[in-house]
């Protein structure tokens, strides 16, 4: 039973990577991974070519990027990442985000959004969140992003293969945008959650997206949701 339990994937530790390179930041950063058990940092890197060897040799699952460092754009960063590990979920430590520059990291890959001056515990939330497939905003830019993609028609471009969602996938799409997890989706319609994981790969895939806060923003962008509380496709 004790063997078992070890190789069970909830008791490990989450794998971190960051990049970042201010050194008070990056000191925080350490501490912080340092003193949760189940957090584990896996390296922290300088810069883009630094941060893809991490993503090859130590397999993280999430990743921390300080946005406001002038040595990257941080939206390439997170496209290379996509490109580079599927399934990896990221982190954004924000200075300043404003709304469109928000929407262009979430259409990139961006799990989640953290403010700079946010205290290390939320941090540290927030990764636990992403690792468990939440998205993670802070409610000022929450409100502002849902006000922008309400207000705004559809974007001309070619809508996403919905029609080829099974009508289960469209009913776990509905209970993820409305900010549940695979465990609740699982929980709410008495399925495993491994059958709901299954699931859920199949819809990004169909929709050609990485992460389910893409998959929400792309669905709004190009007029398939109406927007929260549209009710479904």
């Amino acid at each position: 039973m004790s063997q078992m339990a070890a190789t069970d994937p909830r008791t490990r530790p989450i794998r971190i990577a960051v990049l970042a390179r201010r050194p008070l930041l990056v000191t925080a950063l350490r501490a912080l991974l340092g003193a949760e058990a189940e957090l584990e940092a896996v390296g922290v890197a300088d810069s883009r070519p630094q941060l893809l060897r991490l993503l090859d040799e130590q397999e993280p699952r999430v990743v921390l990027i300080d946005d406001s460092d002038p040595g990257w754009e941080t939206g390439d960063i997170l496209r290379a990442v996509a490109e580079r590990a599927d399934g990896v979920a990221v982190v954004v430590l924000v200075d300043q985000c404003v709304d469109e520059t928000a929407l262009e990291y979430l259409r990139a890959g961006a799990d989640g959004f953290v403010p700079l001056d946010a205290a290390l515990s939320e941090i540290a939330t927030a990764i636990r969140a992403v690792s468990d497939g939440y998205a993670v905003l802070p409610p000022p830019l929450t409100r502002r992003l849902v006000d922008l993609l309400v207000r705004r028609g559809p974007a001309q471009v070619v809508v996403p293969q919905v029609s080829t969602l099974t009508s289960r996938e469209r009913e776990i799409f509905d209970l993820i945008a409305a900010g549940m997890s695979n465990s609740e989706v699982a929980q709410a319609l008495v399925l495993s959650e491994k059958t709901v994981k299954f699931h859920v790969s199949n819809l990004l895939r169909k929709l050609g997206v990485r992460s389910r806060a893409q998959a929400i923003v792309r669905a709004w962008d190009r007029g398939v949701l109406a927007g929260p509380g549209s009710g479904g496709f």
